[in-house]
C-alpha cells in the first residue's frame, strides 16, 4: 500500500470518527465553539468531558497513532515487538497497531487484567 493510499484511507477514517464524534451529546457544544480542532486538540476535548472510555476515543487515540507512526516511517511495524504487521492485517484495520501474535498475547493478558479487577 502507497503512502498516498494509506493518507487518504486515514484522512477519510479521520472524516467519519469526527463527523460521529460531533453527534455525542456531550461533545455539540464544545464542537460548535470551534470546528477545526487538530487531532490532539480533539483527543484532550474529549478527555476534557470524560469520553475517555468511548470507543470512539479509543478509535481516535489509534488514528492518531498511526497518523505519527506514517510520519516517521514506522506505519505498518508492530508497537509491541517491532515486526511488520501483517497486510491482511492492515487491509482489515488500517488502525492497526500490533501484528497477530502481540494482539492475542495483547488480548489475553488484558482479559487476565480485567479478572483480577472484578
Amino acid at each position: 500500500m502507497s503512502t498516498n493510499h494509506i493518507k487518504q484511507t486515514l484522512s477519510e477514517i479521520e472524516s467519519e470518527l469526527r463527523a460521529k464524534i460531533g453527534a455525542l451529546p456531550e461533545m455539540q457544544a464544545k464542537l460548535m465553539e470551534q470546528h477545526d480542532y487538530s487531532l490532539c486538540e480533539l483527543i484532550q476535548v474529549m478527555t476534557d468531558v470524560h469520553l475517555c472510555e468511548h470507543p470512539l476515543f479509543i478509535k481516535l487515540m489509534s488514528l492518531d497513532a498511526a497518523r505519527c507512526q506514517l510520519e516517521i516511517g514506522l506505519y505498518g511495524v508492530c508497537s509491541d515487538c517491532e515486526s511488520e504487521i501483517e497486510p491482511e492485517r492492515l487491509a482489515s484495520n488500517p488502525l492497526e497497531q500490533r501484528c497477530l501474535s502481540c494482539s492475542n498475547h495483547f488480548s489475553q493478558q488484558h482479559r487476565q487484567e480485567l479478572r483480577l479487577n472484578h
